[in-house]
């Protein structure tokens, strides 16, 4: 028996929940429009780079990480 990476298994869950998933990384999963069930669980994260201020919010789902920009 072939055990599967649990990230495919994030992604394909999260396209069942129709989500658009843009970006993959280790442990961390970015789609472009959450739920309303994850804005509820999210966290807000702010990043200051450079000067340049981001604003995205996540929320841990099976593991993952998973974000997205406001």
């Amino acid at each position: 028996m072939r055990h599967q990476n649990p990230k495919f298994d994030v992604i394909s869950a999260l396209r069942l929940r129709g989500m658009k998933v843009v970006h993959s990384g280790v442990k961390v999963v970015q789609i472009d429009r959450p739920t309303a069930d994850f804005k509820r669980m999210a966290v807000d994260i702010i990043e200051n780079i450079k000067g340049i201020r981001r604003r995205s919010c996540a929320v841990q789902f099976n593991g993952v990480t998973v974000r997205w920009e406001e």
